[in-house]
């Protein structure tokens, strides 16, 4: 029979693994304060923001590619997405700040989110154009 007053999962050694790890105090979820109507208002401005800014750079790197298509046709397909992203990436991060948006706020998941929306909308504008 399972003992009662446990919960699944929680064994006794728990408690010390996390200070072994070098933490003192247990972790702790901290509560979020509900955000203001204006905060809210901002926070989704902010995001068409950060939606539509790599989706124009992503046709533009799209029609880039279509008019430069002679002097990139002897590079490897790879080749020209990597630099496609590298160039995307390093305008973002300088031009954010226009936008008053923090980029360096930026976790990893939001760069991969925006360059994806870049690489994504390069090859739909690029494939559209060469047919």
């Amino acid at each position: 029979m399972a003992k009662k007053g446990k919960k699944a999962g929680n064994k006794e050694g728990q408690g010390s693994l996390a200070v072994a790890q070098g933490s003192h105090e247990p972790r702790v979820a901290k509560k979020a304060r509900p955000k203001s109507a204006a905060e809210r208002r901002q926070d989704r401005i902010d995001g068409i923001k950060k939606t539509v800014y790599p989706a124009a750079l992503g046709v533009l790197a799209g029609f880039a590619c279509y008019h430069g298509a002679a002097t990139i046709s002897p590079l490897p397909w790879h080749s020209v997405m990597l630099s496609v992203i590298f160039v995307t990436f390093l305008i973002q991060k300088y031009t954010y700040s226009f936008f008053k948006i923090d980029a360096a706020a930026f976790q990893t998941k939001d760069w991969f989110y925006v360059e994806f929306m870049v690489v994504d909308l390069w090859l739909v504008t690029w494939t559209l154009l060469l047919n």
